[in-house]
């Protein structure tokens, strides 16, 4: 994967985590940072480990999941495109641990933040505590967003959802995850994706042929995605 190079400062600068800090702030944070390339699967921490770092995607894809009780079946609940932080709230819990686990989600390239620079830029940069607060309610209604799926709607629409989205963000032909990757984010096991794939390509909705999925009947998966 080819990344375009640029700054530390360059990537805080253009990060809305840090819209209304000034440069001279940024500067000093930037000269604490580093550069992590990452391969795809690679994990960045999991949970329960203590909050030390923060990571800001640059290039690839980051998810951020929960593991079931025995350890085997993942809930994705946010993954973070380029421009975006991780784990940046997790710095200012009571007991600064993270509360989930994240990996790459494809190879990808972060800015590594340390967690303590952090905190002591919330404490004095007004402009920044009031966007980790936005940022706060971000996550809330994304994990709210996240319950209503899992509760109000079954598997097609949450699949046609997922569909639709990957689309707009990759456009026509994306390279289709692993139906287990694919289960972890619409809350389901790999099995029923498989059959709900399968059916929505023998109706004509979608379109595969080596992992590139095209959509064919973009109406059709948008009356399943509000069929609940």
């Amino acid at each position: 994967m080819e990344i375009m190079q640029i700054s530390p400062v360059e990537l805080l600068t253009r990060c809305l985590l840090f819209k209304g800090v000034s440069r001279s702030e940024i500067e000093p944070l930037a000269l604490q940072c580093a550069w992590l390339e990452l391969r795809k699967y690679q994990p960045l921490f999991f949970q329960g480990d203590p909050v030390d770092q923060v990571y800001l995607v640059q290039a690839g894809l980051v998810k951020v999941y929960r593991l079931d009780p025995r350890g085997k079946r993942q809930i994705v609940l946010h993954q973070s495109f380029p421009g975006q932080c991780v784990a940046a709230l997790a710095v200012f819990l009571q007991k600064p641990t993270y509360p989930c686990s994240a990996e790459a989600a494809e190879a990808s390239r972060v800015l590594v933040i340390p967690a303590e620079a952090l905190g002591q830029l919330a404490q004095k940069n007004v402009a920044f505590a009031n966007n980790m607060l936005e940022t706060a309610s971000q996550h809330t209604r994304q994990i709210v967003q996240v319950l209503d799926r899992m509760v109000f709607c079954d598997v097609d629409s949450r699949l046609a959802e997922y569909l639709l989205s990957m689309t707009k963000t990759y456009g026509q032909g994306f390279k289709l995850p692993t139906n287990q990757e694919i289960a972890a984010v619409v809350g389901t096991t790999p099995e029923p994706v498989s059959r709900k794939l399968g059916h929505f390509s023998q109706q004509g909705w979608i379109a595969v042929r080596n992992r590139k999925l095209s959509i064919l009947n973009k109406a059709a998966l948008l009356r399943l995605r509000f069929s609940y």
